[in-house]
């Protein structure tokens, strides 16, 4: 894709989704990227692919995750897991696909406190995040029966799509051959997670937002407004700053229009 497009709000919520599992005291957050086919999800992941603690696939099951993955998340080798395109593994048997939904709904939320699996048996609790994508289609089919397993309220959301004006500057870009499909982006991650002090102040300005977000999905919203505590310290962070400011709250508020299924024009 070429490098015309302007993803600034993407990369930053995938940098700061992140930055997350370097807060202390917060679990790592989980993203889903929605879009049309070739709107470049999938080649914005691929860009921090290389980066320390993080694993990233093309395909997985609940049994593959517990064998290779695990012990590494355990280790704290790995603190999130990239799916390049959440369609793959779940286009398998409704078995197999029942099976990821719900270890991925258990690693990124509750955590793995027990699990057995074939001689394998993990009885030590452990989080990681997930980010992955998905197509508008693809969200569209998937999402009831995701919503019935609480997968979709676990992470935030992030959909958009392009304007015209966009999509014929990637048409003069393509003839020109332009494109960053070689494109790495190396983050500085902290050697240990550190404190992020988010102000009563700017927490309480997140209350009617999460409200509004969980009425939406027929929920109160706390989850959402749990997470977006930790987004804030994870954007702090990634500023440079061990205390929220009001810099990360606008930051957050411009990021707020595409954490939605609204597929607003980026």
């Amino acid at each position: 894709m070429p490098k015309l497009v302007q993803l600034d709000a993407l990369e930053r919520i995938v940098k700061a989704t992140l930055y997350s599992a370097y807060v202390k005291n917060e679990k790592p957050l989980s993203l889903l990227i929605v879009a049309k086919p070739e709107s470049a999800k999938t080649l914005v992941l691929k860009k921090y692919r290389e980066n320390k603690g993080i694993a990233y696939l093309t395909d997985c099951t609940a049994y593959g995750l517990t064998r290779d993955i695990l012990p590494k998340v355990i280790s704290g080798e790995i603190r999130h897991i990239l799916i390049a395109d959440l369609i793959t593994p779940l286009s398998k048997s409704a078995k197999t696909r029942q099976s990821l939904v719900a270890f991925l709904n258990n690693l990124i939320e509750e955590g793995v406190a027990k699990m057995t699996s074939y001689a394998t048996i993990w009885e030590k609790e452990v989080r990681c995040g997930l980010i992955t994508t998905v197509t508008d289609e693809a969200l569209a089919d998937g999402r009831h029966e995701w919503a019935k397993m609480g997968f979709l309220s676990r992470m935030f959301i992030f959909s958009y799509s392009y304007p015209i004006s966009v999509v014929y500057r990637i048409f003069d870009a393509l003839i020109e051959q332009k494109s960053g499909v070689d494109e790495k982006i190396s983050l500085r991650f902290p050697k240990q997670t550190k404190d992020v002090v988010l102000p009563k102040s700017i927490a309480e300005k997140l209350v009617p937002i999460s409200m509004k977000v969980g009425e939406s999905m027929k929920l109160y919203g706390f989850r959402f407004f749990l997470n977006t505590k930790t987004i804030l310290k994870s954007l702090a962070l990634l500023n440079g700053r061990t205390t929220v400011t009001d810099r990360e709250f606008d930051e957050f508020l411009e990021l707020s229009k595409y954490l939605n299924s609204e597929f607003e024009s980026i």
